[in-house]
């Protein structure tokens, strides 16, 4: 089978997220498919994942970055009034790439309507004529039985349908998070209406949908008249050494978090509040936290609370790391957590990295809401706890702090770890691709 995968974001020009394609375009390729990867070279990104697919499998593009814009003018204006920013006029508004304003260092109200205007569907949107105009190209020489589109961000959904159009082949949709839909989704207004506009035309010509949540796949199947497939995101064996040995910190009970906070959504308070309630025994305790900007990314909610439980040398808060440096860490430490935001919303999100954990075989504490999917397979399968309750969690980490006392914090292998690998999942994906396959040329 010849598979062109549509990706907005392709390793190294990736968040840690967007591993599932990367194991995917791997899976295909071991497997003995033909996939062909469609991707712009996108430098925003630290080099955090690095491709497992054969390089001459992976066609990058050129990226046209729209919110460069704002820097070109300041910069034009640089040169206009000097070097000096005592002569650039002050009330400009003009912000630097990453949208800050020039005086005062926040976003100003210029930047936000000007990427309102210009990030239709995402900040990615330059990227349509290069991907466009490179796939046009590769179909001179090769031609895909299918397009395989991976979303978000969603300007891939419209690359992707226009080379549709191109050729007779089936394309299907891969949606990691869904877009109007989504419990996260907040626009309103006229840019909800362009949303869902754009959308629904690129998913009348969809051949096919796949998801990774049961609900997800339940909402798609209800609410569109395209075939759904439900493929979970997994884990990849090769990157775990079960039983490695070697512990975080041999003296300290080493917690760790590893993503995004999403505001107040994904929230470490719980734990912070559960070892103050183990007085001095919290000192014993290690919570690492890997996320974009560190101790930055904590409100000042949190940062009091870590304050006012002592806990200054206990939260260590760090900046993300290379994801293969990332996934050593996590076998060493003692206890995963797993942040869920606590909101019925949340019952149909499962975030990536929890398949990371299952495989990186250490007890899960999920903390925040405790019903839906992830909680589920958390505790459906006996990976760890699932409270959002401080007196409970707090007892868990003092038995921790027993079982450590008594030489006793080795994990055991659970049998139902390998449930969850990708390869199982992949199974499934490829024998749906091929049904509409068939589908397509009957």
């Amino acid at each position: 089978m010849k598979i062109l995968i549509v990706s907005g974001y392709f390793p190294p020009y990736s968040p840690a997220s967007a591993s599932r394609v990367n194991k995917l375009a791997k899976y295909l390729e071991d497997q003995g498919h033909d996939p062909r990867v469609l991707c712009p070279e996108n430098d925003d990104f630290e080099a955090t994942l690095s491709p497992e697919v054969s390089r001459h499998r992976i066609y990058y593009t050129k990226f046209s970055k729209v919110n460069d814009f704002p820097t070109k003018v300041k910069n034009g204006l640089k040169s206009l009034f000097g070097k000096n920013k005592s002569n650039l006029p002050q009330t400009t508004g003009l912000e630097v790439s990453g949208g800050k304003s020039i005086k005062s260092g926040r976003e100003s109200g210029i930047s936000k309507l000007y990427r309102k205007l210009t990030n239709i569907p995402d900040d990615i949107v330059g990227w349509y004529f290069h991907g466009v105009h490179a796939g046009r190209g590769m179909f001179q020489e090769w031609t895909p039985d299918i397009i395989f589109a991976t979303l978000p961000p969603f300007t891939t959904m419209l690359v992707a349908k226009k080379l549709g159009s191109m050729i007779d082949v089936p394309v299907i949709y891969d949606y990691r998070d869904l877009w109007t839909d989504h419990p996260y989704y907040n626009s309103n207004g006229l840019r909800r209406y362009i949303d869902r506009f754009l959308e629904n035309r690129a998913l009348k010509h969809c051949a096919g949908l796949v998801t990774v949540t049961k609900t997800w796949a339940a909402h798609l199947e209800a609410v569109r008249n395209i075939p759904v497939e439900f493929v979970m995101n997994g884990f990849d064996p090769a990157d775990f050494k079960l039983g490695m040995g070697q512990r975080y910190d041999e003296k300290k009970i080493t917690l760790l978090y590893a993503g995004y906070l999403y505001g107040d959504k994904r929230d470490p308070s719980v734990v912070f509040e559960a070892l103050g309630k183990l007085g001095d025994k919290a000192q014993d305790f290690t919570v690492l936290l890997y996320t974009p900007k560190g101790m930055a990314d904590l409100n000042e909610n949190q940062k009091e609370l870590i304050k006012a439980n002592n806990l200054e040398h206990v939260v260590v808060a760090n900046s993300y790391i290379p994801q293969k440096d990332l996934l050593e860490i996590q076998q060493k430490v003692d206890v995963l957590m797993l942040l869920r935001w606590d909101h019925p919303s949340e019952n149909s999100v499962i975030a990536g990295k929890l398949f990371e954990y299952i495989g990186a075989g250490k007890p899960i504490l999920s903390l925040g809401s405790t019903t839906g999917e992830a909680a589920d397979i958390v505790r459906d399968n006996g990976f760890g706890l699932v409270s959002n309750d401080v007196d409970e969690v707090s007892t868990y980490l003092s038995d921790l702090w027993d079982r450590k006392n008594q030489g006793d914090l080795t994990a055991t292998e659970n049998p139902n770890r390998e449930k969850f690998t990708r390869a199982k999942q992949f199974e499934k994906l490829v024998s749906f691709m091929n049904k509409i396959i068939e589908r397509h040329k009957n």
